[in-house]
């Protein structure tokens, strides 16, 4: 007898809220699950598949995939009370950290363990609720996944996740090549003409380590190269951002997938010496597009990045300046860089990671009969875990 598929609801809260990474791994998986279902591999979730957000969740038109709004209050409340309310009777899909924590009968995505390893990054309300929250989602949840092998380890050092029940799905990279480069952030930021290295991510977050890039930057003694930092600042969830005087280092703030398509193409590197990473899409969004990468030596981005990318101590200022001298001097050595980056950050695409999550959600007893506890996974679920 055929298995009964399941019927899936979508946590929509991600579109009431800044596309951030784990917000840009919602959007990204969710657009991948509807071109599989258009493509006929997953053709028999048509109908059994939707979003459930709050009312005040901005358009977000798919083929396949309808959204529901639902409910009266958006947040967190709307995350713990109203969501699972309105989706009952469905297994639950939460790809940005966080889902209702008296539910069982979900998968949750759980991207890293950066608020307990670095409390001091963020605001003591965010400290809060994602401390009390997640670890009892790792706990309760049907299944818990995460973005590399790295984030496996942490997420049961720090919140006591079973790491032999955790799947890990890698982040892809290609959303990039689906838009064009918008070259006016070029022209409004004066860099027609000019050399520069790219930071990525300064919206606040310690972790980026932007101020080191800025000081290797500043010691480089490159008097016809620029910086550049993007990102918006989020103080509620970071605290603080960066300060930053010279003439020479530009803030570009918040840009969209075309601006930042465009700085990648122009830049000499991305610069991304962050202290955690639960994986680090940047550089490998950077590679994608022709853009050489300078990684520390942190775990995730090592794992993501291999060998393409040139590594250095995170707080070793004097080696980044050394590294940004490599790449400014020497074109021959950017160029090889180049090609690796391209081959490598093909790789990583976001219908993988789709396909990782629906098989998952395929493998889940139905909720009336979790009883069944001996329910089998499919055979690659099996060996992922």
């Amino acid at each position: 007898m055929s298995p009964v598929l399941p019927h899936i609801a979508i946590n929509g809260r991600f579109l009431t809220q800044a596309t951030t990474g784990v917000q840009r791994f919602a959007v990204e998986t969710t657009k991948a699950i509807d071109r599989l279902i258009d493509s006929g591999e997953y053709a028999a979730l048509e109908g059994r598949i939707e979003i459930v957000a709050p009312r005040s969740a901005r358009d977000f038109p798919l083929r396949h995939i309808p959204l529901r709004r639902r409910g009266r209050f958006n947040g967190y409340f709307w995350e713990q009370v109203e969501f699972p309310l309105h989706a009952r009777n469905r297994l639950l899909l939460n790809m940005c950290m966080l889902g209702p924590v008296m539910m069982r009968h979900q998968i949750v995505v759980v991207h890293d363990a950066a608020v307990r390893a670095l409390p001091a990054n963020f605001s003591k309300l965010f400290r809060l609720a994602y401390g009390f929250l997640v670890p009892r989602l790792c706990r309760r949840a049907d299944r818990i996944v995460t973005v590399s092998e790295f984030s496996r380890r942490e997420i049961g050092k720090w919140y006591g996740a079973d790491v032999g029940k955790v799947r890990v799905s890698y982040v892809g990279a290609d959303h990039l090549a689906a838009v064009g480069a918008d070259q006016t952030i070029i022209e409004r930021l004066g860099l027609s003409g000019r050399t520069f290295f790219l930071g990525v991510g300064g919206g606040g977050a310690r972790n980026k380590n932007l101020e080191t890039a800025v000081a290797g930057f500043m010691k480089a003694d490159l008097p016809d190269t620029l910086m550049v930092l993007t990102g918006a600042h989020h103080a509620w969830v970071f605290g603080h951002s960066i300060d930053v005087t010279s003439e020479r280092v530009r803030r570009a703030g918040y840009v969209s997938d075309s601006e930042l398509r465009a700085l990648y193409e122009h830049a000499l590197a991305i610069v991304f010496p962050s202290h955690y990473e639960g994986f680090g899409l940047p550089p490998l969004e950077a590679m994608l597009c022709g853009c050489p990468g300078i990684i520390s030596d942190q775990q995730a981005l090592v794992e993501i990045c291999g060998d393409v990318a040139l590594k250095c101590s995170a707080n070793d200022s004097d080696e980044i300046a050394r590294l940004m001298r490599l790449i400014h001097d020497d074109p021959q050595r950017r160029a090889a860089m180049v090609a690796a980056g391209r081959v490598h950050a093909a790789r990583f695409t976001w219908e993988s990671t789709a396909r990782v999550l629906l098989d998952l959600c395929l493998s889940q007893p139905k909720q009336n009969d979790r009883s069944r506890a001996s329910v089998t996974l499919a055979p690659e679920t099996k060996a992922a875990a």
